[in-house]
Order: structure tokens, then C-alpha cells, then sequence
């Protein structure tokens, strides 16, 4: 089973599934409808176990803190060198944005099409001779601080369920450990089977995989991606050195090599990349993370819970590298001082924007005109067709400054089993035994193997015995 679930889950595998799903897209447009319904599914299955593990993980990792006597006020550090990660990543984007020059190479043709296809995909307006009853109003997100964490919760606005969830667990962990056993033990039980169930979803992960490909290439069309080639270029190349930059780190800070890092994080790199939601991706960087590479338990479940809902990393960075394409498509390259305000922008746009759901590609729309003088149009619907590509690594990059934080802020160590074979740590293990131990060993064996000749001999007496 383990060796299928390897197969599945290879990126060679995986990458195969993308572009089977891409090619069918293209070729079949009209069965965007189907596509969507099928990815709407497993988006459903997934968020049914994603949102109570995300709480559980939260609630543990208080837990096992408290009980290992960590200092919380390094926490408040992380906290801020979180924020600081955000604008460095917001600034690395832009900047690398800016010298492939994404977005600069499209002539007026590919701009024609481009404005063609982007009002094509606006919605077209009402208009009624008759009065309309007044629509029903939106339900209003709940504020970030919650009163009602089952309210909430129901709404299923993560950053105020977390935020509940850490003053619920901080006020458990303070009670005495016999207070609280039982109510641990529940919570373990379903942690587990919630555990289990992200894993089962994510077994057939290549399916997956491609349905969304396909969703997205048959909503999109084949000539959009052509035409945004610089943007998702520069895109996926800043990803990849985000990835490279922390499997240096974590290599430095473990004093192991890369490629023993990057091997421990295969699996859960692999599931954030081709799995839409982020908590799809949870259970396998909380097990590579703490057991792979010897992290703090409670440290890994609770950062890599709270820092991508609160410290949204890959939101600066996409949001950064998509103000510099638009910025190129425009024939308005920015200097260096604009870099810097995008990168300021769009760490203040990522935080902002947290707990309010549905904002991507929209909500920067309204800071790129302000803030750099582009007039708005119709030609960010286009990118939002692209959201489904875009989302795995935005969640990729954003756990990856989550294990970035966790390697800062604890002390760890590969376990003995991850060193690599020839090093020092390596060294075989020597088993001396005394002529005490070694003679009462011999007589045990003798005793057990006495014992087992006279079972057999009464179990055969016994059968003539019943058979006469």
C-alpha cells in the first residue's frame, strides 16, 4: 500500500496527471460544467476534514507546549519575522518580475486578444423593465476577534476560528493535566480520524489533479495561458528559488544535506503543489517537519497551522509579481522606488485581506490602479481564470516561511535513521553483552524452548485422547 501511495504521489506521476488534464481540457471546452461540478467535489470532501483538523492541530500544539515548558514570548519574535519574511518575499517577486520583464513582451496583437478574451469573461449586465425584489443580503463575515466560536465556526472563517481556538486551548493548558485528560483524549480520537481522512482523500491525489487542470484549461482556454506564459513563468521561477532558499536554510540550521531535507519534504512539497487547499498538505508537513526532521512537535503544529492563515507569504509574493506584469502590460516598467512601494503594497494587501474570503486577484485590483496609476479595466477577470493554477503554490510558499519560522525559533536534530550512510553519526551500533547476561539468556531460551516441546507433546496426547 505504502509503495502505491508512492507511486501516486511522485511528482513525475502527478506532473503526468496535470497536463493529461490540460490537454483534455482544451480539447473538450464544453465540459467545463463537468469539471467544475467534479473539482467542486473533492473541494467539498477535503474541507469537510480540513477546517477541524486545522483546529485540532491548533488546540495540540498549545497543549503539548505547555507541557514542555516552551517560552512563549519568542512567539511575539516569530511573529514579526514573519511579517518581515512577507515584504522580503514581496520584494524577491517583484524584483525578479521586473528583470524577466513578465508581461513586457506581448505586441499589440496578443493585446488585442488579450483585452478580447478579458471582456468575453466579465458578466454581462442585467437589465429588467420590472421591478426586482431586493435580494437577500450576504451573510457578513464575523469580526477577526469572535464571541461565538460555534458561530464561527459555522461560517467557516478560519483566521476567527484559530483565534478562538488559541484563547480556548491557552485557557485549557493552564489547568492541571488531570483536569483536562478526558477532553484530550476525545479531541485525540478525532484528530486521528481526521488525520486519516485527509490522507484517504489524498490517496487518489493524481485524479485529482487532473480534473482540476482540466476545470481550469476549459474555462480558460488555451490561447489565455499562451498569452499569460510571462506572468506564470515568473511566477513558478520565484516559487522554485523560495523552495531552493529553504532547503538551504533548513539544511544549514539541521547541519544535514539538501538533499536529505528535500527528500524528507517530498511528500507534503508534492501534495501542496497539486492539492488546491493548503490543509490538504497539514498532516504531511507536521509529520516531516517533527518526526523527518526532529522538530518540536507542539512548535510544528502550531506554527504550520497559524503563520499561512496570518502570515500569508505566498499571497505577498503572487500579488507582487502580478502588479509588475500588469505594470509591463501597460508599457509602465517600474523603477526602483515603485518596486519597493509594490512590495510594501502587497504585504499590506495580504494581511489586510485576511479572513475576508474570496479576495485574490480582485482585491489587488483596487491597490494597483491607486498605487501605480494603471487604469482599471476588464483584464484582471482574465488572471482570475488562472486562480486554480496559481493557488497550490501560494499555499507551498506560505508553509515553506512556516517551516522557515519553526527552524528559527527551536532547536532540532535529524533523527539517526535520516543521517546519511558513511557520516559520523552513522557509526554501527556495538551490543556487548557480559557472561551473567549470556548465561542467563542461554537458560531462557532452553526454559521457552522446553515449554514449547511439552505444548506440543500435551496437545498431541490430548487429540489421540479425543479421538480414541
Amino acid at each position: 500500500m505504502n509503495l502505491l501511495r508512492d507511486m501516486l504521489h511522485h511528482p513525475a506521476a502527478l506532473l503526468g496527471a496535470v497536463l493529461l488534464g490540460a490537454w483534455a481540457g482544451m480539447l473538450w471546452p464544453q465540459g467545463a460544467p463537468l469539471f467544475g461540478a467534479l473539482a467542486t467535489i473533492y473541494l467539498s470532501l477535503i474541507q469537510v476534514a480540513a477546517l477541524p483538523f486545522l483546529v485540532l492541530a491548533v488546540y495540540f500544539g498549545l497543549q503539548r507546549m505547555a507541557a514542555a515548558g516552551e517560552q512563549w514570548r519568542r512567539m511575539g519574535v516569530l511573529a514579526l519575522l514573519g511579517v518581515l519574511l512577507m515584504l522580503l518575499c514581496a520584494l524577491g517577486g517583484a524584483l525578479l518580475a521586473s528583470l524577466a520583464a513578465a508581461g513586457a513582451g506581448l505586441d499589440a496583437g496578443q493585446q488585442a486578444s488579450l483585452g478580447r478574451m478579458a471582456m468575453h469573461a466579465e458578466a454581462p449586465a442585467v437589465v429588467s423593465l420590472h421591478a426586482l425584489e431586493a435580494p437577500a443580503a450576504a451573510p457578513a463575515a464575523p469580526p477577526l476577534v469572535p464571541h461565538n466560536l460555534y458561530a464561527v465556526m459555522a461560517f467557516g472563517s478560519a483566521p476567527s476560528v484559530l483565534i478562538g481556538v488559541l484563547l480556548f486551548g491557552a485557557a485549557v493548558a493552564v489547568q492541571r493535566p488531570e483536569a483536562s485528560q478526558q477532553l484530550s483524549a476525545i479531541l485525540e480520537a478525532v484528530y486521528r480520524g481526521m488525520e486519516l481522512s485527509i490522507r484517504c482523500v489524498n490517496t487518489g491525489l493524481p485524479l485529482t489533479a487532473c480534473i482540476l487542470a482540466a476545470a481550469a484549461t476549459s474555462a480558460a482556454g488555451g490561447e489565455s495561458i499562451g498569452l499569460l506564459t510571462g506572468f506564470l513563468a515568473t511566477w513558478y521561477g520565484s516559487v522554485l528559488l523560495c523552495c531552493a532558499l529553504v532547503v538551504a536554510l533548513l539544511a544549514w540550521r539541521l547541519k544535514a544535506q539538501p538533499w536529505q531535507v528535500l527528500t524528507a519534504l517530498r511528500e507534503p512539497v508534492t501534495v501542496c503543489l497539486f492539492a488546491p487547499v493548503g490543509a490538504a498538505a497539514l498532516p504531511e508537513f507536521i509529520e516531516a517537519l517533527s518526526v523527518r526532521l526532529g522538530f518540536s512537535r507542539g512548535t510544528v503544529e502550531l506554527m504550520a497551522s497559524i503563520c499561512p492563515v496570518f502570515i500569508r507569504t505566498g499571497e505577498a509574493l503572487y500579488f507582487a509579481v502580478l502588479a509588475v506584469f500588469v505594470a509591463n502590460v501597460y508599457g509602465q516598467p517600474p523603477g526602483v522606488a515603485q518596486l519597493l512601494l509594490i512590495s510594501l503594497l502587497a504585504g499590506w494587501t495580504a494581511l489586510w485581506s485576511v479572513g475576508v474570503p474570496g479576495v485574490k486577484a480582485a482585491l489587488w485590483a483596487g491597490v494597483l490602479q491607486a498605487s501605480l496609476g494603471l487604469p482599471l479595466d476588464a483584464m484582471l477577470p482574465v488572471l482570475l481564470l488562472l486562480e486554480v493554477l496559481c493557488e497550490g503554490a501560494r499555499n507551498l510558499v506560505s508553509y515553506l516561511a512556516a517551516a522557515v519560522l519553526i527552524a528559527l525559533g527551536c532547536e532540532a536534530a535529524l533523527p539517526r535513521d535520516a543521517v546519511a550512510p558513511g557520516s559520523a553519526a552513522a557509526a554501527p551500533l556495538l551490543l556487548v553483552i557480559g557472561r551473567r547476561q549470556a548465561w542467563l539468556g542461554a537458560g531462557l531460551l532452553a526454559a521457552a524452548l522446553v515449554l514449547v516441546f511439552g505444548a506440543g507433546i500435551g496437545a498431541g496426547l490430548r487429540k489421540m485422547l479425543v479421538l480414541s
